[in-house]
């Protein structure tokens, strides 16, 4: 136990030298970028969710494998790599490459896959690369308009949409990169694979809940535009745009989450059905 102890140490010593100018830039980013503030939490859940394997930990025998070096070098590679080309999400996801090295070297392979989930699960407090953000982003903005354009035009409102901007006859609305969604689908994914894996068995009704998260994103953001609009078109853009706008967001998640619990109960209920006696 001792000897483990002072191995751990060693290494977490070693791992702050090399990511000493990594991890302020990734703590500033979880401050400073609202799409990312959840990093904060996404270390001490992942780490939580080591300690809920703590049985399985115990039980798992160690058998440590010289492959487990390999991807120590692909995680040092990638550290470097990332450096150079001042990518800084790959310098930063090499870390997490690093720590599945480590446990595979001195570990194993069976206590790697024991502890898999938590380690993928470090992903979520690394912001995504430019080029990825803007793709996602973007197609969100667009489906966010065209989706609120159209339940407007269903309920009598006058409304003309013009790429990303939506025309009313007191207000306009630029569905800006901020109002796109991309924060909550963010949230909203580490959110249900986090439930699933304490709350559902299984790796597809994983899959299943983090895929309705798509979904469920679209609409919500969807009817935050709607509202926004109504309370424009009605009340003023003041309203529209002051407390409401920003409070918005805290109620559409809030609703994002009840269908969350909404398709945790489904799958629950049709896991039952599947087990129960016929």
């Amino acid at each position: 136990m001792t000897s483990t102890v002072l191995v751990i140490v060693l290494f977490g010593a070693l791992l702050g030298l090399l990511y000493a100018h990594v991890l302020p830039e990734l703590v500033h980013d979880w401050w400073d970028d609202p799409n990312y503030s959840h990093g904060f939490l996404v270390p001490l859940f992942s780490a939580y969710l080591v300690w809920q394997r703590r049985q399985a930990i115990s039980t798992t025998e160690f058998r440590p494998s010289w492959l487990g070096l390999a991807l120590i070098l692909v995680g040092v590679a990638s550290l470097i790599l990332g450096h150079v080309g001042a990518e800084a999400f790959i310098s930063r996801a090499s870390l997490i490459v690093i720590l599945a090295g480590l446990t595979w070297f001195h570990a194993g392979w069976s206590m790697l896959r024991v502890v898999m989930f938590p380690l993928a699960f470090l992903l979520f407090m690394i912001p995504l690369p430019a080029v990825l953000f803007y793709a996602v982003a973007f197609p969100l903005q667009g489906l966010a308009a065209q989706n609120a354009a159209w339940v407007l035009d269903r309920m009598g409102v006058p409304v003309l949409i013009d790429g990303n901007v939506i025309h009313l006859s007191h207000i306009s609305l630029g569905v800006t990169e901020a109002c796109s969604g991309i924060r909550s689908l963010i949230s909203l994914l580490a959110l249900a694979l986090g439930w699933a894996a304490l709350a559902l068995p299984g790796a597809i009704t994983m899959a299943v809940f983090g895929i309705v998260t798509i979904p469920i994103t679209i609409i919500a953001n969807a009817g935050r535009v709607v509202i926004t609009g109504l309370i424009g078109q009605w009340f003023g853009r003041q309203y529209a745009e002051g407390f409401f706008h920003m409070a918005s967001g805290w109620i559409i998640f809030v609703f994002a989450f009840l269908c969350l619990v909404v398709v945790d109960r489904g799958l629950r209920f049709m896991l039952a059905r599947t087990r129960s006696p016929r």
